[in-house]
């Protein structure tokens, strides 16, 4: 029982930082044109516009699937089967980030940035741990979660 009492904090930490994650992602955006800003002007017209869709979309994202995973962690939820089956899918998609960064983003200067291999470590180690965690809290209480809601 401790250990799900332990997961279940690290998933509502988890959402927490998600939640913040969609934050800064959003503030972070109108710093995209100055980062492009050194390109030539043939290539900032073709890749501002993408690029800032797609910040914008990552922090609107971050923001419910932090939050998902926040309230299904919580202790009056997550024995319930919709609060297993959140996590579980809240953690998949947490899964696909490392994935995602490893085929898009191939050129080989991002992988000598300190930074950036950081980042890439710590996606791939806390998505590989939320999944872990939302097994350890499903784990327990699927019969009786079940019983409780009246679910077969």
């Amino acid at each position: 029982m401790r250990s799900q009492e332990i997961a279940a904090g690290f998933l509502q930490a988890i959402g927490v930082l998600l939640i913040v994650l969609g934050v800064v992602h959003t503030i972070a955006t109108p710093h995209i044109r100055d980062l492009l800003g050194e390109s030539s002007t043939d290539v900032y017209q073709r890749a501002v516009g993408p690029t800032l869709l797609n910040h914008v979309l990552m922090g609107i994202l971050l923001l419910p699937l932090g939050y998902t995973t926040w309230v299904a962690a919580a202790s009056q939820n997550r024995h319930a089967a919709w609060a297993r089956r959140v996590l579980m899918v809240n953690g998949i998609v947490l899964l696909t980030l490392p994935v995602s960064i490893a085929v898009f983003m191939r050129r080989p200067e991002y992988y000598t940035a300190p930074l950036f291999l950081a980042g890439v470590m710590l996606v791939t180690i806390i998505s590989l741990l939320t999944v872990v965690a939302a097994c350890l809290v499903g784990r327990g209480s699927t019969s009786s979660g079940n019983a409780k809601e009246g679910i077969s």
